[in-house]
């Protein structure tokens, strides 16, 4: 018998994340409805192979254990909740837009601390400075990395996205323990759970997490956080609550591309998860096309309220061809000196980290049975915004 057999309900899943933390007291209920959702969809559809199940389940499990452990760090440690996390550079926008360049760029700047992905696996005790990425808990992941990029590269398989354990990550995976972040939604078999995120939930628990998480690993590492999700996009009003002076980059791209480049995102977790007549790409086009008109219109409606000098417009065509000059007019604009150590660093990591560096994806939207014609009224408004420069057809 597995012990995911029986997970239900969400006091399943905690009592065995209890069970494999050993920690029984959690800050909130926040999560609850969420992760109900996430278990409703998987114990409920036959779209689920046996794996497929038991990976979300156990990611779910483990998910809500690292709420556990963050809050009884937080229990034994109250201090660290006194410190402000001040002024941080958030970089958002519509998936696939080049936000993991820039994050990975301002991640080279000594000055900054950007949240690394090993920290979004095994965060507590937090590490300090000197170890960030000498932790054993980071060399262990990046090993387990190391012989996964093996298997990729003998099955010459391309990677639409990979990130290092010693590298930035998305705020989404501090988002995931408040089981309110997209990460999940890419594995699901219904667009109930988005549905859900995008209309229906109040996101102010998550940056509330978020920023007692933030607070947690700063305490033994401290600097100006550099933080990039580009569904912040959607919630700008809730981040802004609780983090007022955030400093917003809003990476913009061709949509049409990015809506394709979105869709065929999704193959690899559905195609882990899910039996093989259940992947079904028309379906999955026609989830990108619903949700790529949230990435644009929410930031638009926000800019009304808040202005545009609160943003740091990047746009991706700029990024690819000069990004050192992106990087001096964000630095600029942010009020951050750029030094030359930091400049060279980001050059030097440009020179080993070309485009498709992981292996080049092909996709066009016909494949997710979407045309530019059927896009075209989503992205109206924005194009007529702001400057884009359109690529080649996607």
């Amino acid at each position: 018998m597995s012990e995911f057999d029986n997970l239900a309900t969400s006091d399943d899943v905690l009592k065995l994340a209890s069970q494999r933390t050993g920690l029984t007291e959690i800050d909130s209920d926040s999560w609850r409805d969420g992760l109900q959702l996430i278990l409703d969809d998987v114990n409920n559809s036959p779209a689920f192979t046996q794996y497929g199940r038991e990976r979300i389940l156990n990611d779910s499990t483990d998910a809500l254990g690292r709420r556990l452990q963050v809050h009884g760090y937080i229990q034994e440690h109250p201090a660290v909740l006194d410190a402000p996390v001040e002024r941080p550079l958030i970089v958002l926008g519509m998936p696939r837009t080049g936000t993991t360049v820039i994050s990975y760029l301002l991640d080279q700047d000594p000055g900054r601390r950007s949240l690394l992905h090993w920290q979004c696996v095994d965060p507590i005790p937090p590490a300090p400075t000197e170890t960030l990425r000498t932790d054993p808990r980071c060399l262990a992941l990046l090993e387990e990395q190391r012989k996964i990029l093996e298997m990729v590269t003998k099955a010459k398989v391309a990677l639409p996205h990979w990130e290092d354990a010693d590298g930035p990550t998305e705020d989404m995976f501090i988002h995931n323990q408040d089981f309110k972040g997209l990460s999940w939604d890419s594995f699901l078999s219904s667009t109930r759970y988005s549905e859900w995120l995008f209309d229906e939930t109040d996101m102010t628990t998550t940056y509330e997490y978020q920023k007692r998480y933030l607070q947690v690993l700063q305490s033994t590492a401290p600097g100006a956080w550099s933080l990039k999700m580009p569904s912040h996009s959607v919630h700008i009003e809730a981040l802004l609550k609780v983090f007022p002076d955030a400093r917003l980059v809003w990476a913009h791209r061709d949509p049409y591309k990015a809506t394709g480049s979105l869709a065929n995102l999704w193959k690899l977790p559905k195609g882990m998860t899910h039996q093989p007549e259940a992947i079904d790409l028309e379906a999955m086009g026609r989830n990108a096309m619903w949700q790529m008109r949230y990435h644009v219109d929410r930031p638009l409606r926000a800019r009304e309220c808040i202005g545009d000098d609160r943003f740091f417009h990047m746009y991706y065509h700029e990024m690819m061809r000069d990004p050192m000059d992106v990087m001096r007019r964000l630095y600029e604009w942010a009020g951050d000196p750029l030094t030359a150590e930091a400049e060279a660093r980001m050059r030097n990591w440009l020179a080993k980290h070309p485009q498709d560096h992981y292996g080049l994806n092909s996709y066009s939207l016909d494949q997710y049975g979407l045309t530019v014609e059927q896009l075209e009224p989503v992205f109206a408004e924005y194009l007529d915004t702001f400057d884009i420069e359109l690529e080649a057809a996607p």
